[in-house]
């Protein structure tokens, strides 16, 4: 019973029956009705023949005996043959009947129509009527032939019955196993699923139903699970790599001062700035990560007011001053303000003019500008160098963490993680980072984000 088959063949089974119970029902009672019908037909038409024998033509006050009610012309009125009539008087007194009779008396007095008694142990439709000379009839025709068939009719529908149940269960069961044969699949390849083998799939076949559609959401599943999976293994492999290196320094300067570094002023300063820089190092790297970890987990940023035209500003500044190679300016600029957690933000452009200023030729330029969407709804910070580009197979990627695809990337100028945390940021105030970038003519980052509801309303 836990199994799913099984309860679905057992609802197949007991809506069945209902059906079956229902209609068998109506079938027997309909049918009863009608032979109940034309027997009271058959009743009433001998009743009417006894008082047309009886009428003031030929009335007999005193007896009815030239009345013959074994007359075929009476009997005839039942298909079978056989009605029971009675003529009594007034104070109930049998003044004729039918031979087959005998001795028995139907219900002297009875006036009426058809109705169900019972008479010599059997049911009988007894029918009455008032003649001329106010003596009375009573018509009774047993419903032998009715009971019998009934019984057989309730007979034949109850092993049809039986037999739409049996069916039933056995078509049901067949039909179900065969519905949940995906589901089926399933757990078999979730069985199989462990964390080093990630790779299989259910076999996608038969109609485009509700199980097609959970296999193949399963299957996206897994493919999103080994995606997260590969990306968590290379994330701790790069981690790993970035960290092995000032561990590797502060390792060989920390041997190098047990051994006899220590008692040469030389070597324990040049240990102490080597050993400071890879501290260093390792410091941002975890901060870095810190600060991911907590904007995936959802901080609760505390969104002010924020001219975007004011931080562009004061980024070029800062970053004018960093640079050494690369000129930072100032591009076109509008005025728009959004609501925004100033730290985050600033940390999240700051993230991309990094970028631009690392990886940019040089000699080369860096601009930051500001403009607001043409639905007057969006306002955007950009960011753009004429470095080297990014090559259009390495775009989709960019943003992982730790990615460094190009050999520029690659010589030490940072983590991988400044391109992540950006978009990281920029989606937890809900706006979009764009990137446009031309191999051998530079890049352009575009951090779009709302305008402030006021600030918006004034623009339009």
């Amino acid at each position: 019973m836990r199994s799913i088959t099984w309860r679905l063949t057992l609802w197949y089974a007991a809506i069945l029956m209902a059906i079956l119970f229902i209609c068998g029902v109506a079938a027997f009672w309909v049918m009863r009705h009608l032979l109940l019908t034309e027997a009271a037909r058959e009743v009433e038409a001998a009743v009417a023949a006894v008082q047309k024998l009886t009428s003031p033509v030929h009335e007999n006050r005193e007896e009815f005996n030239h009345v013959d009610l074994d007359d075929p012309e009476l009997t005839a009125q039942d298909e079978s043959g056989t009605i029971w009539l009675q003529i009594t008087a007034p104070d109930g007194r049998v003044l004729n009947s039918s031979r087959a009779l005998g001795n028995d008396v139907l219900a002297p007095g009875y006036i009426g129509p058809p109705v169900i008694t019972r008479l010599r142990g059997q049911k009988v439709l007894l029918a009455g009527a008032e003649l001329a000379g106010g003596a009375l009839v009573q018509v009774a025709r047993p419903l032998s032939r009715e009971e019998n068939f009934l019984k057989t009719l309730a007979g034949v529908l109850g092993l049809l019955a039986l037999g739409g149940v049996v069916l039933a269960v056995a078509g049901g069961w067949v039909i179900a196993r065969a519905a949940l044969r995906p589901v089926q699949g399933l757990i078999r390849t979730a069985r199989q699923i462990s964390t080093t083998d990630l790779s299989r799939r259910i076999a996608l076949r038969g109609p485009r139903d509700e199980l097609y559609t959970l296999a193949q959401t399963f299957n996206q599943m897994l493919d999103r699970l080994e995606q997260g999976f590969r990306s968590q293994q290379e994330f701790v492999a790069a981690a790993s790599h970035d960290l092995r290196t000032p561990l590797t320094v502060l390792k060989s300067y920390t041997g190098l001062l047990n051994r006899w570094g220590k008692d040469d002023p030389a070597v324990v300063e040049e240990s102490v700035q080597a050993m400071t820089k890879a501290v260093s190092v390792m410091e941002r790297l975890v901060n870095d990560l810190l600060l991911l970890a907590r904007m995936q987990a959802g901080p609760p940023l505390r969104t002010t007011p924020l001219p975007l035209d004011e931080l562009a500003g004061e980024t070029v500044q800062e970053a004018g001053v960093i640079a050494k190679e690369v000129t930072v300016k100032l591009g076109p600029v509008e005025r728009a303000v959004v609501a925004a957690d100033e730290y985050y933000l600033r940390r999240a452009l700051w993230a991309l003019v990094d970028n631009a200023i690392k990886y940019n030729r040089p000699g080369g330029e860096v601009v930051v500008g500001v403009s607001v969407a043409e639905n007057k709804r969006e306002a955007g910070i950009f960011v753009a160098d004429n470095g080297p580009g990014i090559d259009e197979r390495e775009l989709p990627r960019i943003f992982d963490r730790f990615y460094r695809g190009d050999p520029s990337r690659s010589q030490g100028k940072g983590f991988g993680l400044g391109l992540s945390l950006a978009r990281e940021i920029v989606e937890a105030h809900g706006g979009r980072i764009l990137v446009e970038s031309h191999p051998g003519r530079g890049s352009r980052f575009t951090i779009l984000l709302p305008l402030w509801q006021q600030e918006a309303m004034t623009a339009q």
